[in-house]
């Protein structure tokens, strides 16, 4: 009888506390990769392509000269363009 009382306590026991489930919530800020689309920039149509090849040395020069206008501000918004990914 003593057995079974004291078998019947341990049961009892077990069931007298249960265990405490402690919920935690936590941020974790993490980077995340984003595809980068720039805007497309277009190619100009450049000064010495639209020179008559039998044109003259001062038309050439002139078509030259402004090429290379045109070129440095299509290289800056190839730059730009770039930029905006970073």
């Amino acid at each position: 009888m003593r057995s079974i009382t004291l078998l019947l306590a341990v049961a009892i026991a077990g069931c007298a506390s249960a265990p405490q489930v402690i919920t935690q919530t936590r941020t974790v800020e993490v980077p995340i990769a984003v595809p980068c689309r720039p805007p497309v920039v277009v190619r100009p149509a450049w000064a010495l392509d639209q020179v008559d090849p039998g044109a003259g040395l001062y038309t050439k020069g002139r078509a030259a000269l402004a090429e290379l206008e045109q070129r440095a501000g299509y290289e800056a918004l190839l730059e730009a363009a770039l930029l905006s990914c970073r």
